[in-house]
């Protein structure tokens, strides 16, 4: 009886639940995945964010660690982290693969850790059809306004900017800017001017930052030849997840004076469930949770 005192309650009771732990990286990850897309699997998984008890204590290491953990204590565990974690560990050459196949067989953090193909789950998100239904049961006006992949190409060129802003910024060991980076500039404005202001203060003299071949690398994810549904699905792999959001909510906000589309962080659970509703989880996310429900120790 002593020695079974020493062990971790929480290690006690992952053992007798029986179900597959899925760490990730935080809890408002975790309230999509169990909430609102795979609450079906939770009789076989346990989707846990690595942010444990305490806010902002999670992220994509948080959850390498805690897969390592749970499994050397024989509890199954699997993990799945964004694919700016690539970025940050300074595997560039991976974070900027094209090819899908290739990047999902590389495994750089073995096979118990899923990389995610695009940014990070807002990428998710990003689908134009779930954007035009909730702003149609938000608007009573016939006929509903046209939201499509076109509208967001649209506002494309600024999205790429802040994007290679955070690559660099990332790359060379400074702190990407905040989501709302840029969103106060006036439609029509040049968001350069304020990018170039970031960049002195985050690289002063002599320091000369360029981020025109992050953004040409951020547009060889798109296939300029395909239809613009097609375009935009293969650049929201490597657009910052949280920044186009926020931008294309705000976008849509002012556009048509909707202002309850710019709170982007709770347009998260109402994407989140039409994309559920009308079956358009992205496949990459069915296969992997129906892979790992269905392992040898489920």
């Amino acid at each position: 009886m002593a020695s079974f005192k020493k062990v971790e309650t929480t290690v006690v009771d992952a053992k007798y639940e029986g179900r597959i732990k899925v760490f990730l990286e935080s809890a408002e990850d975790v309230r999509i995945f169990s909430g609102h897309w795979f609450s079906h699997k939770q009789d076989k998984l346990h989707f846990v964010s690595a942010e444990g008890e305490q806010s902002g204590g999670g992220g994509c290491m948080a959850v390498i660690d805690k897969v390592s953990d749970s499994n050397s204590q024989k509890i199954e565990a699997y993990g799945i982290v964004d694919r700016d974690v690539l970025l940050s560990n300074a595997n560039l050459d991976l974070f900027w693969e094209t090819d899908d196949t290739k990047f999902h067989d590389a495994q750089p953090y073995g096979d118990k850790i899923h990389v995610l193909r695009r940014w990070e789950l807002e990428n998710y998100l990003l689908q134009p059809e779930a954007f035009a239904h909730e702003v149609s049961r938000r608007i009573s006006r016939s006929p509903a306004p046209d939201i499509s992949a076109e509208t967001f190409l649209a506002d494309v060129d600024d999205i790429i900017q802040v994007t290679a802003l955070t690559t660099y910024s990332v790359a060379n060991g400074q702190k990407s800017p905040n989501p709302a980076f840029g969103t106060n500039i006036p439609p029509g404005s040049d968001l350069s001017q304020e990018i170039d202001k970031f960049l002195k203060k985050q690289f002063p003299a002599p320091a000369c930052p360029d981020i025109s071949k992050d953004a040409e690398k951020i547009r060889s994810f798109d296939q300029s030849t395909a239809n613009p549904a097609a375009r935009w699905e293969r650049l929201t792999r490597i657009l910052d997840g949280k920044k186009s959001l926020m931008r294309l909510c705000r976008y849509i906000s002012t556009s048509l004076n909707l202002n309850s589309i710019d709170h982007w962080e709770e347009m998260r659970g109402c994407l989140a469930n039409i994309i559920a509703s009308k079956g358009q989880i992205d496949k990459e996310l069915v296969k992997l949770i129906e892979e790992i429900s269905s392992s040898s120790l489920a």
